[in-house]
């Protein structure tokens, strides 16, 4: 059985439909293509700054100086660094240590330790003067 002209001719208006709609979409696609493409650059174009943002560095317990500071391990980056909190007398160290890595007060610290603030305002500033002293001394 042969079909009916106007079925003929609703297949043809289907077929015809189709086809726009694969060919607007193929033409959307290589639009997006080159939007993207426009936006894309090589990694040897890129940045050194760029770069650095993904890129990790590994860190190690090795790398690090412990020190303990009331039964808490405190690690400090820098060899430098390390090597100047070492020399230190405890008194200072340990000062210091509460200051910077515990992000404590004078006042919290001579609570602490029982002692006037003033003591641990003093042991503070003399320890960093001779910290700086030994890290111009000793850089390399």
């Amino acid at each position: 059985m042969k079909p009916s002209t106007f079925q003929e001719t609703i297949e043809n208006q289907f077929d015809y439909i189709c086809k726009l709609a694969v060919e607007d979409e193929r033409k959307n696609y290589f639009k997006y293509l080159s939007r993207i493409s426009a936006r894309e650059i090589s990694f040897n174009e890129v940045e050194d700054y760029v770069l650095n943002h993904f890129s990790t560095v590994d860190q190690y317990e090795t790398d690090q100086k412990y020190f303990d500071l009331d039964n808490t391990n405190v690690g400090v980056k820098g060899e430098l660094l390390g090597k100047g909190l070492e020399t230190l007398p405890e008194k200072k160290r340990k000062i210091i240590l509460l200051h910077y890595f515990m992000d404590m007060s004078d006042a919290e610290i001579a609570e602490h330790l029982n002692l006037n603030r003033s003591t641990v305002f003093r042991r503070r500033k003399s320890g960093l003067e001779w910290m700086k002293k030994f890290m111009e001394e000793n850089a390399e």
